[in-house]
This record gives C-alpha cells, sequence and structure tokens, in this order.
C-alpha cells in the first residue's frame, strides 16, 4: 500500500527547451530531499513548453501537471498552491534544487511545539566564483521577523516549507510582481504567523544570467512595494526601517531622471528623499542637481 504524501513541492516553469535539464535535475532533488512520497505539482505557464518534456512530465507517476495559458510566474504559482491537497507544502524554481534530506529537515522543525506557519532554511547559493551560504546568520528571525526582513530577504521561492491550513491560496493572490517573496514575508510576519528557522543549508540557488535586480521594473516594483508596506500601517518602528527603504528609492529616482535630463523630476525626488529617516545622508547630493555641476 502506498503512503500518502504529506508535503506537496510547486515548481513553475514555462519548460522551454533550455530548462529541460534543470528542471529534470529539480525533480529529482524533491525526490531525494524525502524518505516519504511527495507530490510533485507542476504548472507549465505561457506557450514555449517542449513537447518532449512535456511528455516526460505526464509518465512521472508523482507528478501532477497543470498547463496554464498565461506566461505568469506568480499566477502559476498561485495556481500550483490551489491544487495541493496535503497538509504542507514548498516551492522551487525549474533551476535551483533541494539537498538531500531539505524536506525532512524542514518538518522536522514544522513539527515542534509552537506549530510555525512557515519554516524557511539557509541555503547554497551558487555562482562562477564558487559555492557560498546565502545568509550569514538567521539568529533574530524567529523573535523579530520583521525587523529581520530589512537586514535580508529570509523567504525565497526554494528556501521555506509551509504549513498549508494557515498560508492559503490567498496569500499568493496577493501578490506584488517581481517582490513576490518580499511581500509574502511582510504580509505573513506583520499578520503574526509563527515563523520556524533552520539555519542550515537544505537548497542549492543557482545564478543565473540576467538577473532583474538592477533593471528599471524592478527597482519600480520595489518603490511601489514600500509605499504599499505604509499603506498597511506597520508598527512605528518597521515604518521607519520602510521609510528609510523609500528613501533610498526616492534618491535613486532622481539619480535616474538626472541622468535622463528630467532635472525638475530629479529635484522633486531628492527633496522627497530628504524628508524620510535618514534622508540627510543625501544632502551633498543636492550639489549635482545645480546648473553646470559637471555630471560623472
Amino acid at each position: 500500500m502506498r503512503v500518502p504524501a504529506e508535503i506537496s513541492v510547486i515548481i513553475a516553469t514555462m519548460a522551454a527547451p533550455e530548462r529541460a535539464q534543470s528542471l529534470q535535475r529539480a525533480i529529482a532533488s524533491v525526490r531525494a530531499a524525502s524518505t516519504r512520497p511527495v507530490q510533485v505539482i507542476v504548472v507549465v505557464n505561457g506557450a514555449r513548453s517542449e513537447a518532449g518534456l512535456l511528455e516526460w512530465l505526464r509518465q512521472q507517476t508523482d507528478v501532477l501537471l497543470e498547463l496554464a495559458p498565461e506566461p505568469s510566474l506568480p499566477k502559476a504559482i498561485l495556481r500550483g498552491r490551489e491544487l495541493v491537497q496535503t497538509p504542507y507544502f514548498a516551492t522551487l524554481d525549474d533551476d535551483d534544487e533541494f539537498l538531500p534530506g531539505a524536506l525532512d529537515c524542514r518538518m522536522q522543525r514544522m513539527q515542534q511545539a509552537d506549530q510555525p506557519a512557515l519554516v524557511v532554511t539557509n541555503g547554497i547559493r551558487r555562482t562562477a566564483e564558487g559555492d557560498r551560504l546565502t545568509y550569514s546568520s538567521m539568529a533574530n528571525i524567529e523573535q523579530r521577523p520583521l525587523p529581520a526582513l530589512f537586514d535580508f530577504t529570509w523567504l525565497q521561492s526554494c528556501n521555506g516549507l509551509y504549513r498549508s491550513e494557515a498560508v492559503g491560496p490567498d496569500w499568493f493572490a496577493n501578490y506584488h510582481a517581481y517582490a513576490e517573496w518580499t511581500w509574502l514575508a511582510f504580509s505573513l510576519a506583520q499578520a503574526g504567523k509563527c515563523i520556524g528557522v533552520v539555519d542550515a543549508p537544505t537548497y542549492v540557488n543557482n545564478d543565473t544570467p540576467g538577473s532583474l535586480s538592477k533593471s528599471a521594473s524592478y527597482f519600480a516594483a520595489y518603490f511601489a512595494l514600500f509605499q504599499r508596506m505604509l499603506a498597511v500601517r506597520p508598527p512605528p518602528n518597521i515604518e521607519k526601517l520602510v521609510r528609510r527603504r523609500l528613501g533610498a528609492c526616492l534618491h535613486e529616482d532622481s539619480v535616474r531622471a538626472l541622468a535622463a535630463g528630467r532635472r525638475a523630476d530629479a529635484w522633486l525626488a531628492h527633496l522627497r528623499s530628504l524628508g524620510q529617516p535618514g534622508g540627510l545622508r543625501f544632502l551633498s547630493y543636492t550639489r549635482r542637481l545645480l546648473p553646470g555641476w559637471p555630471q560623472d
């Protein structure tokens, strides 16, 4: 008699030809992550999928395959969450992988007396320069999850295990594009959800070219994210941290506007940045906005 799965792992992918090998590696890593059966939910989104890869997915007895026509990563993850029927679930990018025993390790923390809604772990970031731990320390997350989030984003696509009854589909429907995991972490912590931590590596995050971290879309997303955080009226100490980050965004907006020749917009963003906590650190930048000042 087959033992029923307790954990589902959602993998959102376009199943494009260039991702075939990494997707198969990701699924293999899920199987090695637990001594118990795991339900793999693969949501193929968009129209770039490779027929042979889809056929391979259909042949996997532990894979539930869902096709979603819209090319949207957050919506694909949401659809995967809607399909979860197990007590716990996790997510994994199609180019990342779990380390052996990863889910068993997370489950041990999940089953402790405080019954966390979410368990997060450390991991390995793999780049061309080599491997390193993702986080130097995760010591403050359990006691102070909101302040810790402004030191580093402690939730990623590959480092969590969620309790299904505590983190339903609505948490994924209310996403923030380009900052999905930061917003989810903020929302769960703001709601007072118990966060458990395992400060040991359970995944490998494979760094890939074409990062969005410096793109205009990424910048605009975080500018809107901080405004969204303020709209939910966080505690005063958190509001100050958010406003400090917002000030940095306003300063960056001023720099971008000046580089584009929009001096009036640059002035406006600069003046707004000065009014945020810690804004005086941008005061010396004022001279760059003066007519005739040489630009780098």
